[in-house]
């Protein structure tokens, strides 16, 4: 991620919603960041556990600087290991402006070089993208993230020539779900730059995996009456004519990877800076029966 200053990316998808807590200058934002720097890990099999401690060092060098810019991190449950870390802006020029900060400072700066060293003994490769908010698409995007455990991400790979199409479809299926009240949440991204340009993610956040159970039931045959007969039509026009992939993967959010801000560690203590656990007493040694 920017902060991080690595060269990681996320090729493929991100986190979501609920990201005043997590973008910077956050009272300046009101819901998604327009922009998200999001770095992507491909961990080596049977590393993740030795990475994810490893990782915990670099949430260590940034509060020690009192760093101001926050992240959050998560690891997949499905398809290949990876960690994904994520970062809101503001705009492109704020992303900037914390690059160069991070460079200036000479104490974290080498604190992070000393853990990017061994960092690359757990990887198989690691990349960076920036993606855009597309606030018009996207749907009751505002959810207290602190109290998310995982986030499913849907990536669609557009042909060429048909993102005007995407948008299109997306603004209808918004309209029909807000015409039948479905109890869902979920961002839209466009990545911009560190890859194709005709990615498009959505992300939902999860309480718990249990609400992937519910997805389907939630939308029902009222949405169907709400898009209609043409706008179902539409919908499947559009997947045979523009989609040229469509990916969903589960991740959970890694507390020990992340480096969230007081107020959001604040609306839920418990998951993002749990007490240590203390050692059990050894038990105290049985004393010889007297004769």
């Amino acid at each position: 991620m920017s902060t991080r200053m690595r060269g990681i990316v996320l090729s493929a998808l991100g986190i979501c919603l609920g990201w005043t807590l997590v973008a910077q200058a956050p009272q300046e934002m009101t819901g998604p960041p327009p922009i998200l720097v999001i770095a992507r890990e491909v961990v080596k099999t049977g590393q993740a556990p030795a990475h994810e401690k490893w990782e915990a060092g670099w949430p260590r060098a940034y509060a020690k600087a009192n760093w101001p810019v926050h992240y959050l991190a998560a690891s997949s449950l499905t398809g290949e290991s990876r960690a994904l870390f994520i970062t809101g802006y503001a705009s492109e020029e704020a992303w900037e402006k914390d690059n160069l900060a991070t460079r200036k400072n000479t104490a974290l700066n080498a604190e992070l070089e000393a853990l990017a060293a061994k960092d690359a003994d757990f990887l198989k490769e690691s990349s960076l993208s920036v993606f855009a908010y597309m606030k018009d698409i996207s749907y009751h995007a505002d959810v207290p993230l602190p109290t998310m455990r995982y986030f499913r991400i849907v990536a669609i790979q557009v042909k060429p020539g048909h993102g005007d199409h995407f948008v299109e479809v997306g603004k209808m299926v918004r309209e029909a779900r807000e015409k039948a009240k479905v109890d869902v949440h979920y961002a839209i991204y466009h990545r911009i730059h560190g890859g194709s340009t005709g990615l498009y993610l959505v992300f939902l956040p999860l309480k718990s995996l249990a609400e992937n159970d519910q997805f389907e039931s939630r939308h029902g045959a009222a949405f169907a009456a709400a898009l209609g007969e043409e706008g179902q039509k539409k919908f499947t026009e559009f997947g045979m004519q523009a989609e040229e992939s469509v990916e969903s993967q589960i991740f959970e959010f890694s507390p020990k990877m992340s480096y969230p801000d007081k107020a959001f560690i604040a609306a839920d203590p418990d998951f993002w800076a749990p007490k240590p656990a203390r050692a059990a007493k050894p038990a105290a040694a049985k004393q010889p029966a007297k004769p």
